[in-house]
């Protein structure tokens, strides 16, 4: 297949990328550049994609113009709805109009779309274990916790999990690290963490190597009542060989299992007990982690999300 990418994003290029086959040619042109028309227009004169396809918000800003040029050379657009269910009205929906087929990782966005007349299919976040995996250990990263998050004010349902997991260990004699966006030092909610805690922005090639630095990777999700969507770091944590920590919700329990692949705490007294308990315990720590590697790479890689659809992909 020829697979025209409209992002250059880290989940595309080391992540979704990797679960095609080497005889795919994958191409990009990220339509955030200023020149994406010309450069899209004088790509197609040359080379005929099976698909575009495009995540997120990424195309939400140019769809105006990006949906007519597709339709001009006749080629249809798979859209990753990644921020399902939350923005399934403000920015799926509409987007989805312009597209062929829709992924969700949202299971209960199936019939939404299906009512809109859309091809949707189920399609989650996953794991390269060709670059999420265990990494030499760095110094600059290591820590007793570690968090890679965002913090965002337009997902309440995040703070429930921020409540759970992070607010508990701020206080405790633990030490504890987080990367995430600038917004974790001032936002609307007045929620902020300490300077010293705070590191900055993580790069995302430098993801693996913090991972395999800390003793727990913890882990937030924006949505805590789907039966399916959590955040893609739980694959990312666990193909990367971490012991990951995080909030308990229906998605989770109905994908892993707790402390055998991953564990979960429904409480901020019970986080600050398994906390305790683990830091202990490098044993099990180090046991679930491999356990957790196991179950996505056996059953979670990009490879097999894309297996999962390639005959939607071809019928476009």
């Amino acid at each position: 297949m020829n697979v025209l990418f409209l992002n250059d994003s880290s989940l595309l290029c080391h992540g979704l990328a990797s679960g095609f086959s080497p005889m795919d040619d994958i191409r990009s042109v990220p339509v955030h550049q200023s020149d994406w028309e010309e450069r899209l227009n004088a790509m197609l004169r040359t080379w005929k994609p099976n698909f575009a396809l495009a995540e997120g918000v990424s195309i939400s800003t140019v769809a105006p113009r990006l949906f007519p040029l597709l339709r001009r050379h006749a080629l249809p657009l798979v859209y990753w709805a990644i921020d399902d269910p939350p923005d399934w009205r403000n920015m799926s929906r509409p987007l989805a109009r312009g597209a062929s087929l829709v992924l969700t990782p949202a299971q209960e966005c199936l019939p939404l779309y299906r009512q809109e007349k859309h091809h949707a299919r189920f399609f989650h976040f996953a794991c390269n274990p060709f670059f999420h995996h265990p990494s030499e250990p760095s110094q600059e990263y290591a820590c007793d916790l570690l968090l890679v998050a965002n913090y965002y004010t337009a997902y309440p349902q995040r703070r429930v999990g921020v409540e759970i997991i992070l607010t508990p260990l701020r206080s405790g004699p633990f030490h504890l690290k987080v990367f995430g966006n600038e917004q974790w030092l001032t936002n609307a909610d007045r929620y902020t963490i300490e300077p010293e805690v705070y590191q900055g922005y993580l790069p995302y090639d430098q993801l693996p190597v913090a991972y395999s630095s800390a003793k727990i990777v913890l882990g937030l999700h924006s949505v805590i009542d789907s039966p399916s969507m959590m955040s893609m770091r739980t694959f990312e944590a666990l193909g990367c060989g971490a012991f990951f920590l995080t909030h308990w919700s229906p998605a989770i329990e109905n994908m892993f299992k707790n402390h055998e692949h991953l564990v979960w705490s429904r409480h901020p007294d019970e986080t600050i007990e398994l906390v305790r308990f683990y830091l202990n315990r490098e044993d099990l720590r180090h046991k679930i982690a491999r356990q957790g590697q196991a179950e996505v790479y056996q059953n979670h890689t990009y490879q097999h999300r894309i297996n999962s659809i390639r005959q939607d992909l071809e019928r476009l």
